[in-house]
């Protein structure tokens, strides 16, 4: 990913525009995973990721989104080897 122009864009709208913007992109997400088309799918993934990298740039997050990513896998799979679902 080409994260200098991804924060010359992010940086041009700034993060309330783009917190509105990842808002109707999540949506069309939910709106292609209810059609059920692959590749409407991928391609609104693309679109959330790329508000997603956005915003954690714009909020200074980068890091911080990792060790809860990291916390949340870990007890996914805590929940796994228990017999959760």
């Amino acid at each position: 990913m080409r994260m200098h122009d991804l924060m010359d864009i992010a940086n041009h709208y700034g993060l309330k525009h783009q917190l509105a913007k990842c808002k109707e992109e999540l949506g069309e997400l939910i709106e292609a995973i209810d059609s059920a088309n692959d590749e409407a799918i991928i391609e609104e993934i693309a679109d959330v990721e790329i508000m997603t990298e956005q915003l954690k740039q714009l909020m200074c997050a980068d890091r911080v989104v990792d060790l809860y990513k990291d916390y949340k896998i870990a007890r996914q799979l805590r929940r796994i080897a228990g017999g959760a679902e």
